[in-house]
């Protein structure tokens, strides 16, 4: 039963870098945000374009005389009247809105990549003040049946983990229109980096999710990027067998030539006494296995369940499946908890939120695969 005499934080201010209405994560974050009343939006620079920028203020109720022209005029205009900034932009521009953004002394979340670079990552790092904030947001994370199964791996109901498989295929870079032509997304996407942006897009999101389950880290990998669909420029399929601490083998593969996948996420983790797999596709189901020969299926309304009950996560009851934007929303929830700790100027530890220690060391961990593939060779994580 939830307390509603409980008392409610209030709700922190924020503001948009980027997220336009038409974009390919705005709205998302717009209802995320918002869900459980943890945030409100009240001021943006949406898009660089002005008529987009005004449409999205239209369609988000944020008033005309707090919808910027551009960062340089938030950043003026908004000081001391919003709690955070939220950067939606695309990830090759987030270093230089980071580093504008930590000099006004606002508090900034961001979304996934961080950055393109580890000289980026380093170069936000040194940016960020020592009472600076940064939330990253890795929105797969905040999957109540994912945090499930992380409180079963620190319990050991798998015993010793010996085997992690991550897959993400998607199939937009091979597919056509009905007149035959290629799908083009974004214009941001067709440019690869040092690390392809796919990695960044999509890879960031498997390493996220194995430090999240297991708290180890990589240390040596081995790769194979190719080329498969409509954009001859661009790496669009990675397959990448890693070696973590603790001994933990980790096969990830992530695509966007993966025809019939819309998004395919799907995790196995396999211990010397048990096993679990998750698809989103399905992201109330843990499927499960012991060393005994037995096989079980468990959900929020099973019995021996502790995370993903929880009143926080029981929006509504099981059998009415929560998704995507709710998982967005329950990592924002933890976000909100800490922001408001930091403005408090309290310490605050919490195991859901990550910042620039988990985003470089998975922008360490793309290089690495980047350079494992052009070398066809093991290439340490260093």
């Amino acid at each position: 039963m939830v307390d509603i005499t409980a008392s409610v934080p209030r709700k922190l201010k924020l503001a948009f870098v980027g997220g336009a209405w038409d974009s390919a994560v705005g709205r998302t974050h717009r209802v995320a945000v918002e869900m459980d009343q943890r945030f409100e939006l009240v001021a943006g620079c949406f898009s660089r374009h002005a008529e987009a920028n005004r449409a999205t203020a239209e369609k988000y109720r944020v008033a005309p005389e707090r919808t910027h022209a551009s960062l340089d005029e938030l950043l003026t205009k908004e000081k001391g009247r919003v709690d955070a900034l939220l950067i939606l932009t695309p990830t090759d521009q987030h270093a230089g809105h980071l580093a504008q953004c930590f000099a006004s002394g606002i508090p900034v979340i961001c979304e996934k990549a961080l950055v393109t670079s580890l000289e980026e990552a380093d170069a936000v790092h040194s940016a960020l003040a020592e009472q600076g904030f940064l939330a990253v947001t890795y929105n797969y994370t905040g999957y109540p049946m994912l945090r499930e199964i992380k409180r079963m791996v620190a319990q050991g109901r798998f015993g010793r983990i010996e085997q992690v498989h991550l897959e993400m295929p998607q199939e937009g870079f091979a597919r056509t229109g009905q007149d035959g032509r290629p799908l083009v997304p974004q214009s941001w996407r067709l440019h690869d980096h040092r690390v392809p942006t796919i990695s960044l897009d999509l890879g960031v999101h498997l390493h996220s999710i194995m430090h999240f389950l297991t708290g180890e880290q990589p240390e040596e990998v081995v790769a194979l990027s190719n080329t498969y669909g409509n954009f001859e420029q661009i790496v669009d399929d990675v397959s990448c067998i890693a070696r973590y601490s603790n001994g933990i083998a980790c096969n990830l593969w992530y695509s966007k030539t993966a025809l019939g996948y819309r998004n395919g996420l799907k995790l196995r983790i396999f211990g010397d006494k048990g096993s679990a797999e998750w698809v989103q596709e399905q992201p109330e189901i843990i499927y499960m296995a012991d060393n005994r020969g037995n096989r079980m299926i468990v959900d929020r309304a099973s019995s021996d369940i502790q995370v993903a009950n929880q009143p926080r996560y029981t929006r509504f009851k099981a059998g009415h499946p929560a998704g995507f934007i709710e998982a967005f929303a329950n990592y924002y929830y933890d976000v909100a908890d800490v922001l408001l700790a930091h403005l408090d100027g309290q310490p605050s530890d919490n195991e859901y939120v990550f910042g620039i220690r988990e985003a470089r060391q998975g922008i360490q961990m793309l290089e690495a695969i980047a350079a494992s593939s052009r070398h066809r060779c093991w290439t340490p994580v260093a």
